[in-house]
């Protein structure tokens, strides 16, 4: 509540809602929300600022009509950025059931062996480990599997990713220089470095941080490699007003002027004009849209 406040964002409570009523999904779990959001409005009634609370019951009004409904048991689509519709289904699914078994090495033979034979390595990071990570999530939101296991996955793609690099044969360079990370407190940084390959990949040369990076640190080592491009990600709603400040700081440090920033996350993607309010310049929801925005970016600068 107090991000979609922060950031005049509907489409943040309207996703945290619908997680909060889909793990579990069941009537008794929707009259406990309505409890809980019942006294939520009593309090905020009591402690808010009129222009505040009038915002929030906006958005408490909007849930308890969203609760009348009965629940549908269905998760979203994950995302998948291709025509054909998941080409690489049946070795996604034998990834999986190998990295839930414990057998982080044969899953990743898996995608090796692929590779070898001349597959483009893009195909499996948006066929493969998209599809795959989403599907963890899901079943950890579920409580379907633990979080040493939903970590034991992740930490295998990981390692996927770095094993298959090699087999991303890039151009030549054009020219034009990146650094992506994630900000301070924000530990999820897979989405951002398949962002990061892509756009190697695409010719460009990259200076990916990892994750957690130090909000203050992060326009020293733009200016530091001469960046053209600073993509960032978020996970979570409370890194959004991070990411603000960030972008803010860029009219403040010397040589920044002419960088441009994308961002993107689960944030972005609940509420897509999101990027906008804080002062991104283009948001991507995968990491194939993110290579044509940020080639629009640097045509357009």
């Amino acid at each position: 509540m107090a991000n979609a406040i922060l950031m005049n964002s509907a489409g943040l409570f309207e996703a945290h809602l619908f997680h909060s009523r889909h793990h579990p999904a069941d009537e008794a779990h929707d009259q406990m929300l309505t409890q809980q959001l019942t006294a939520l409005k009593q309090v905020l009634a009591q402690r808010l600022p009129i222009a505040e609370y009038i915002a929030a019951a906006g958005y408490l009004s909007a849930a308890f009509k969203e609760l009348e409904h009965p629940v549908i048991v269905a998760e979203p689509s994950p995302p998948v950025d291709s025509s054909q519709e998941a080409p690489l289904k049946a070795l996604a699914d034998a990834y999986l059931s190998n990295l839930l078994a414990g057998q982080r090495a044969e899953a990743i033979s898996l995608l090796r062996k692929e590779a070898k034979e001349g597959i483009d390595v893009r195909l499996i990071y948006e066929h493969v480990f998209m599809p795959v990570q989403w599907e963890v999530g899901s079943r950890w939101h579920r409580g379907e599997i633990t979080v040493a296991q939903e970590h034991y996955c992740t930490a295998a793609t990981e390692l996927a990713m770095a094993m298959l690099h090699p087999y991303l044969q890039a151009p030549a360079p054009n020219g034009f220089r990146f650094v992506a990370t994630t900000v301070s407190s924000d530990l999820h940084s897979m989405p951002v470095r398949m962002v990061s390959d892509f756009l190697e990949f695409d010719g460009w040369t990259p200076y990916f941080l990892g994750a957690n990076t130090p909000t203050d640190d992060i326009w020293k080592a733009v200016v530091g490699f001469k960046a053209n491009l600073l993509v960032l990600g978020a996970s979570m709603p409370h890194h959004v007003n991070i990411l603000r400040q960030l972008i803010n700081a860029k009219q403040y440090t010397i040589g920044a002027s002419q960088v441009s920033v994308m961002v993107g996350g689960a944030p972005f993607n609940a509420d897509p004009t999101l990027w906008r309010t804080i002062g991104a310049d283009a948001y991507a929801p995968n990491a194939r849209v993110a290579v044509e925005a940020a080639r629009a970016l640097v045509q357009n600068k």
